[in-house]
């Protein structure tokens, strides 16, 4: 089934790059909303859940062609998605990723090093990893160092960016101006400081105020790679 599913995702990703490539076709709003839907994997339904509408009847309506895709709709979609041309959403003019690459499955780093986590965004993905279940991740990065974080060297790591005001407890790779590392975050006390532990943090735990942290990202999930 998840076969099919790639299939048919790889042929509308020709589709949807064919009709780019004529100038003189743009898709339609939900042609448009449809291909994202398609490239996340989901249905309908669980898409709209996850960008954060309360009901699906807004994209159905845009199906029915009876709504366009508003600012509010393609701004949601972006926070999700940053990689889609928020003006190719609203008009259909340009291509459907900002920098022209293929929108489908979850943009590759190879990293080795911690620090690499700030080729994110920066520099453009080494590949793209497509699997099931990881839809609400943002980005995944290949762990090529050793370390005391308990990780395999090579392994995957499925990251979720989160807003270091709404911390649950968890792994996470942490970035800070001084330091990069994967470590244990909890939030603590009044002030909703975050504690740091584990064997990677000097002294086995620091107290950290959420300001100094300009990246947070859960581990989602480890997909451990096994050389043949």
């Amino acid at each position: 089934m998840e076969e099919i599913k790639r299939q048919n995702a790889m042929a509308y990703a020709a589709f949807v790059e064919e009709a780019e490539n004529d100038q003189g076709v743009r898709l339609s709003a939900w042609q448009r909303v449809e291909s994202v839907v398609k490239a996340s994997g989901m249905s309908i339904n669980a898409f709209a859940r996850f960008i954060g509408l309360t009901r699906a009847e807004n994209l159905y309506q845009i199906k029915k062609g009876n709504n366009g895709v508003s600012r509010d709709l393609a701004r949601r979609i972006i926070d999700h998605y940053p990689h889609i041309n928020f003006s190719w959403l609203l008009t259909g003019a340009g291509t459907m990723t900002i920098d022209g690459s293929s929108p489908y499955g979850l943009p590759f780093y190879k990293c080795s090093c911690p620090a690499d986590i700030d080729r994110v965004g920066a520099d453009d993905p080494d590949g793209r990893v497509m699997l099931p279940g990881f839809e609400d991740c943002n980005v995944v990065v290949a762990h090529n160092w050793q370390g005391k974080d308990g990780i395999s060297d090579g392994a995957y790591l499925f990251l979720q960016r989160v807003n270091s005001r709404y911390v649950r407890r968890g792994q996470y790779l942490v970035v800070t101006d001084k330091f990069t590392t994967i470590c244990k975050v909890q939030t603590i006390n009044p002030k909703h400081e975050l504690e740091l532990s584990g064997a990677t943090i000097p002294r086995g735990a620091c107290i950290m105020a959420r300001v100094k942290v300009r990246g947070l990202y859960l581990i989602r999930g480890i997909l451990n790679i096994t050389a043949r």
